[in-house]
């Protein structure tokens, strides 16, 4: 079953400083292109706003396993500024429920980043891309999925300092590890809040069905922006149904899955 593309929103706000690279350890365009049978379609795992991420195969005694998100966009600083937002949070972030960086490559047209390879992919998957033979998530195991991820956002909210505010939770963003443990993962949109300002103007960034009201209005997001991204993947994994529904945008009616529930 393939399920459709969601809708993104970028709306342009402030323009982010300058970041810089943790410790983390840098794979060569080979290597990559090695593990990924020259980046195969055949491999493609998924496809987000800001890239597309490649199962790949790390050369070596160990045949390791991973996913290779390869960003669009490198030559615009948009492109750019998400790169390295994602390699410093998720360098400062680490939590079971948090997505693990392995590492990055760089090249003068491209920039990729490389994770532990989810076997179970994402709620999303799990939800509505499954084969026919395949089982359904159990309602222990859905239960399970959501305290994780809701770890992972305490985590982000209060144990980080500053608080990181992820921007885009959603079920195709919540990856499930061989024992379905949640993870929360691409930190594209990802901001640190400033503690010593009372407000923090933003661009409004996320997936259609996602947006907080109040952000979508203001353009400042905060903790709650997080946890109404949340409770609509909590509806999501409740009904297995999308956030919104593209059919429902051209007429008139009740387009977003919060609205089916009011």
């Amino acid at each position: 079953m393939r399920h459709r593309p969601d809708i993104y929103i970028d709306v342009a706000g402030q323009h982010d400083h300058n970041l810089e690279f943790g410790q983390i350890k840098r794979f060569s365009w080979r290597e990559l292109q090695t593990a990924t049978n020259n980046f195969s379609e055949q491999n493609v795992l998924g496809k987000g706003g800001f890239g597309k991420v490649y199962k790949g195969v790390l050369p070596g005694p160990d045949s390791k396993k991973v996913a290779i998100k390869r960003l669009f966009e490198v030559g615009s600083p948009e492109g750019e500024m998400a790169f390295l937002r994602e390699v410093e949070l998720i360098s400062i972030a680490v939590h079971k429920n948090i997505l693990r960086l392995i590492g990055f490559c760089t090249t003068p047209t491209e920039r990729l980043l490389i994770y532990p390879f989810m076997e179970n992919l994402s709620v999303t998957s799990r939800l509505r891309d499954i084969g026919l033979n395949e089982p359904i998530l159990d309602w222990t195991t859905r239960m399970m999925i959501a305290l994780g991820a809701a770890r992972g956002l305490e985590y982000l909210h209060e144990h980080c300092n500053p608080k990181i505010i992820h921007r885009d939770v959603k079920a195709a963003n919540v990856l499930l590890d061989g024992n379905f443990e949640a993870v929360i993962g691409d930190f594209g949109l990802a901001k640190m809040m400033d503690m010593g300002r009372n407000t923090v103007t933003t661009g409004v960034r996320g997936t259609m069905g996602h947006i907080a009201p109040e952000y979508f209005k203001t353009g400042r997001p905060s903790v709650k922006t997080d946890i109404f991204g949340y409770g609509v993947m909590l509806l999501e994994i409740v009904t297995g149904e999308r956030a919104i529904f593209p059919d429902f945008l051209e007429g008139a009616g009740e387009v977003m899955l919060i609205d089916q529930v009011r």
